[in-house]
Parts: structure tokens; C-alpha cells; sequence
């Protein structure tokens, strides 16, 4: 009925249509990585930073998701494994702030923001969240000890 109806195809949302960017390939681990939040699962946020070449995920578990919790959470991890050559993530808040540009700015960091309203060009790390989400029933509750 909607597609027949020419005032609902109107109004629906129809996004832009942005053609993707093929990335090169990374040649190396940790060249580029892909970030993006989950949650709350079972309440918890998580930060989710996959490796584009090994397809390593790392999950940070976050009390905040704010800018200065996101970039504290990042500098953690570089200092575990280095920092990215590339770090590519969606538009949020967290990701576009003064805070996170000094970060990479500082780092030597190239950031990537993928097309607002178009999670398929952040696809690492989409790809790990939809099968994160799909295995965490929303009414599970975590363990206690």
C-alpha cells in the first residue's frame, strides 16, 4: 500500500545516495582501524575498535561515552598496541569533537568519517556489532558472582 501511495513516498526518509569509497586494503596490522559504540547491552556501553586486517575486535567496556572517556579509552589501547596509521569511524559526538582531533592530530593520525546515515561504509565495525547485538539477548542478564 505505502509503495502505491504517492504522499507516503514523499514524505518517507529516503537518505542521500553516497557512493562508497573502496579503502585500500591494509598491508599491515593495526594500519587502519574501524570504531563505532554498542549498547547498552544487558546496560553496559561498549567501545568497539576492529583491526581492518587481521579482524581482531577489541571491546572496551565504557561507564561514559563521552569524548574525554573515548579518547582515554583510545589512548589505553594504542599504548598496548601502537598507534593506527588510520582511524575510521561514524559522526558521532564522541568521534567529531576538539578532544578526539587533538588526539589524532597529535598521533599523526588520519581520521575517516563514513556518510552520515550510512553505517555500511564503517563496515568492520558494523559488522561486528550486528553480530554482537544478535548474540546478546536484550533480557539476558550478566552473571553474578
Amino acid at each position: 500500500m505505502v509503495r502505491r501511495c504517492t504522499s507516503c513516498q514523499e514524505e518517507a526518509k529516503n537518505p542521500a545516495k553516497v557512493p562508497l569509497q573502496q579503502s585500500p586494503s591494509p598491508t599491515r596490522v593495526w594500519q587502519r582501524v574501524h570504531i563505532d559504540f554498542v549498547g547498552p547491552l544487558q546496560g553496559v556501553h561498549y567501545l568497539v575498535v576492529v583491526d581492518a586486517f587481521s579482524k581482531w575486535p577489541e571491546m572496551i567496556d565504557m561507564s561514559t561515552i563521552s569524548a574525554t572517556k573515548t579518547v582515554k579509552a583510545l589512548k589505553s589501547l594504542f599504548a598496548r598496541y601502537g598507534l593506527p596509521q588510520t582511524i575510521v569511524s561514524d559522526n558521532g559526538t564522541q568521534f567529531t569533537s576538539e578532544q578526539f582531533k587533538e588526539m589524532c592530530n597529535k598521533g599523526g593520525i588520519v581520521h575517516i568519517k563514513t556518510a552520515p546515515y550510512h553505517p555500511q561504509s564503517n563496515g568492520q565495525a558494523e559488522r561486528f556489532v550486528d553480530a554482537l547485538k544478535r548474540g546478546v539477548p536484550d533480557n539476558a542478564q550478566p552473571d553474578s558472582e
